[in-house]
Parts: structure tokens; sequence; C-alpha cells
């Protein structure tokens, strides 16, 4: 498995993660949890139902309208805002749902986050969660933060 496509599967799980505490307090997140959210962005979106299941699988997206998917959870989770920019205070969330537990590295998802939000990103907001997505990943490579293993 590539570490893009690592980084896709902790990105949707930690999403989901995410999700729990800013959408549904105290709601335990589980796969049916993310195919609901994935068959409401599939409407909103047009996707087919094999971007659904490469989203499910945790398998990159080949289709613009899977990219699309990706955007439309990130939407609902806050970590992407209206205007396809990343929010901040949801995105350290994210990064720190991400990443393992370290004290000498508490500092890092913040400087994860001010990076990526930084970034020139496609006016397009499913590209845009893409690139995000990428930047992320390799912040945390460069900020030496581990990826959790779920």
């Amino acid at each position: 498995m590539s570490h893009l496509v690592h980084l896709s599967v902790l990105l949707v799980v930690g999403l989901l993660c995410l999700g729990a505490t800013t959408a549904k307090p105290h709601e335990e997140i589980n796969r049916d949890h993310a195919a609901e959210l994935a068959k409401e962005c599939k409407a909103e979106t047009g996707a087919t139902d094999e971007d659904v299941e490469q989203l499910m699988g945790h398998e990159m997206p080949e289709r613009h309208e899977a990219k699309c998917l990706r955007a439309c959870v990130m939407k609902k989770l806050q970590i992407m805002d209206e205007s396809g920019k990343l929010n901040k205070e949801h995105a350290i969330e994210l990064v720190k749902a991400m990443s393992k537990n370290d004290a000498e590295k508490e500092d890092a998802p913040a400087e994860v986050v001010a990076k990526c939000e930084a970034i020139e990103t496609p006016e397009d907001h499913c590209d845009a969660a893409f690139a995000y997505e990428g930047c992320i990943y390799e912040q945390m490579k460069e900020h030496g933060l581990e990826l959790e293993e779920h």
C-alpha cells in the first residue's frame, strides 16, 4: 500500500473520527456511518457506486466525482469550509486524530495545518480537497508525525 493510499485510509477514518466529536458527540463512528455519509455525498456529487466503493475500500480516487465525494465528506465534517479552504481548528483535530500521540511534538499538528492552509489550491473544491490531503500527509511526514494505524 503506497503512502498516499495509506493516507487516504487514515484521512477518511480521521474525518469520520473527528465527525464523532464535532457532528454527533459520543457517537462511535463505524463503517455503517461512513457508508451513510458516502451515500449522502454520492447523491450530491454525482458519484457512482464504484466511486463510493473506492472510498469505502480506501482506494485513491480515479474520477473527478470521486474527489468530489471526498470534498463533500470534508465539508460535512467542517474540515473544509464552503469557500474550499481548510478550517484550521477542525483540521488540527484531524491531524491529531491521524497521528500517534507524541507529547514532544504537541505543536506539530498546528504547524502542519499552517503550512497546508497556506498552499495554493485549485478553485475546484474537489481538486482542492485532494491537494490538501497530499499536503497534510507530506507535512506530517516532514514534522516526524507517525500515522496512527487504524
